[in-house]
């Protein structure tokens, strides 16, 4: 006498593997076939004792239906079939073509997704500027925003020619001219801090 058969017959293949995958882990059951019905429909079949099989069936529609509820044709557990029923169930040779192709799944384009840039609390929101953007103003508006210390954080993460190009705009220092274009980054960073420790 056969053991019990379980059912599940959905649209497309992804859902039919899902299917097969979710029974297979949830009791013991075997995989007895895979069938390609035709249409873009796939019966999976596995057999067991009544209780593993109606486990499998119910764990593997769940898992269809988490992918795609319309996807789930239709299931069925027989807990006792006949022995002729051996038959029908693998009864097509491997050799044999399908009726019909499985149609292809739709696949979406893809989006390229924009980095996002993340700005910790201790970082301040003008650290997002370019380099191009940052003059006299926008320093005096880190002042007042950040504080001395946080601007000259700022500061010394610059390179060494954008701060000379930003030392131009303070006539107020004690460098000038030719002394910013040979400036090495102490130097500059030294000067900002003498005139904002001042002014602060």
């Amino acid at each position: 006498m056969m053991q019990a058969l379980g059912f599940i017959e959905t649209k497309g293949l992804l859902t039919a593997i899902e299917a097969a995958d979710a029974m297979l882990k949830a009791a013991d059951v075997s995989l007895l076939e895979k069938t390609k019905v035709g249409g873009g429909l796939i019966s999976v079949t596995v057999t067991g004792d009544v209780a593993a099989v109606k486990a499998a069936v119910d764990a593997g529609a769940a898992a269809v239906e988490r992918i795609d509820a319309k996807a789930l044709i239709t299931r069925h557990v027989i807990p006792r079939p006949h022995e002729e029923l051996v038959a029908v169930i693998g009864g097509g040779t491997p050799d044999e073509p399908d009726d019909e192709p499985v149609p292809a799944p739709v696949q979406e384009p893809e989006i390229q997704a924009e980095p996002l840039v993340t700005v910790t609390e201790e970082e301040s929101s003008c650290e997002t500027l370019t380099v191009d953007t940052i003059n006299r103003e926008t320093v005096d508006t880190w002042m007042k925003q950040d504080g001395f210390s946080e601007t000259m954080k700022i500061l010394e993460d610059m390179k060494v020619t954008e701060l000379r190009t930003l030392a131009r705009e303070y006539p107020e220092f004690s460098i000038a001219g030719r002394e910013i274009s040979k400036a090495n980054k102490t130097l500059l960073l030294e000067e900002f801090g003498k005139y904002y420790g001042q002014n602060d």
